[in-house]
């Protein structure tokens, strides 16, 4: 085994024995990645609790999946995936996509980095963060944090890109503004 995180090497065998649904062979596959994924959910939902809680159900995914899973070198890539989706359908409301309207308001990509600048330098930033709404605490965490692009954002919120990108600065703008209160 090498690397760490969802970045993280099993053994072909390990894999393939969870494929076959050996308990041991799950067993180090769940012991492996479940600290990444834990703090992958955690990060996205702000509670501990709803977090050990999704991370079972990504792991119960994943066994009854496996079989989907073509290369073994893809699995921590996979997990986050399933991680990131489970996350995210659990708060996906109707709201979130029903009052959305799109305008072509464009934001470029240096606008999002000088944004997530100033962001990353406030000293209150847990405190303005949990501010947010799911879904803009989300958006912000798996764009600064995690480190997807908005095109692929647009793909696991079911949505467009141009929609990321003003949800993106109104949830900026949001923290922007509270933080000068």
């Amino acid at each position: 085994m090498r690397g760490h995180g969802f970045g993280q090497q099993l053994a072909k065998d390990v894999i393939d024995g969870a494929k076959q649904g050996r308990r041991d062979s799950q067993r180090v596959l769940f012991e492996t990645y479940q600290p990444a994924v834990q703090r992958l959910l955690v990060g996205m939902c702000r509670d501990q609790e709803l977090a050990r809680d999704l991370t079972q159900d990504v792991f119960i995914q994943a066994f009854q999946k496996l079989q989907q899973l073509r290369e073994h070198n893809a699995l921590g890539g996979w997990l986050k995936q399933l991680a990131v989706n489970t996350a995210l359908s659990h708060f996906r409301r109707p709201q979130y996509t029903a009052n959305e309207t799109e305008t072509h308001a464009e934001l470029d990509a240096q606008d999002w980095l000088s944004q997530s600048d100033w962001l990353t330098q406030l000293d209150n930033i847990e405190q303005l963060l949990a501010q947010l709404e799911d879904h803009e605490y989300q958006l912000i965490w798996l764009y600064l944090v995690e480190g997807y692009q908005h095109d692929e954002l647009a793909d696991m919120f079911n949505t467009t890109a141009v929609v990321i990108r003003q949800r993106y600065h109104r949830a900026l703008k949001k923290l922007r503004e509270r933080s000068q209160v």
